[in-house]
């Protein structure tokens, strides 16, 4: 039985999502918010690990987690 969680990404689809609702600036906006708030990184990436996570326990190349 195949795990239907590794092929529905949350993180993945958060930010597709976010791309498509800022015309592919998400990552540009958030940058600037967390520049202002005096941080260097905004942990976009992080993020969309982290919930890519919840569904399936998978390195960013794809291979499944024993």
């Amino acid at each position: 039985m195949r795990n239907i969680g590794c092929e529905i990404r949350i993180g993945d689809a958060v930010e597709g999502l976010i791309n498509f609702l800022t015309l592919g600036r998400g990552k540009d906006i958030a940058m600037w918010i967390a520049k202002k708030l005096g941080y260097d990184n905004c942990g976009c990436e992080e993020r969309r690990i982290w919930l890519n996570k919840l569904t399936c326990n998978t390195y960013e190349d794809g291979i499944r987690i024993q």
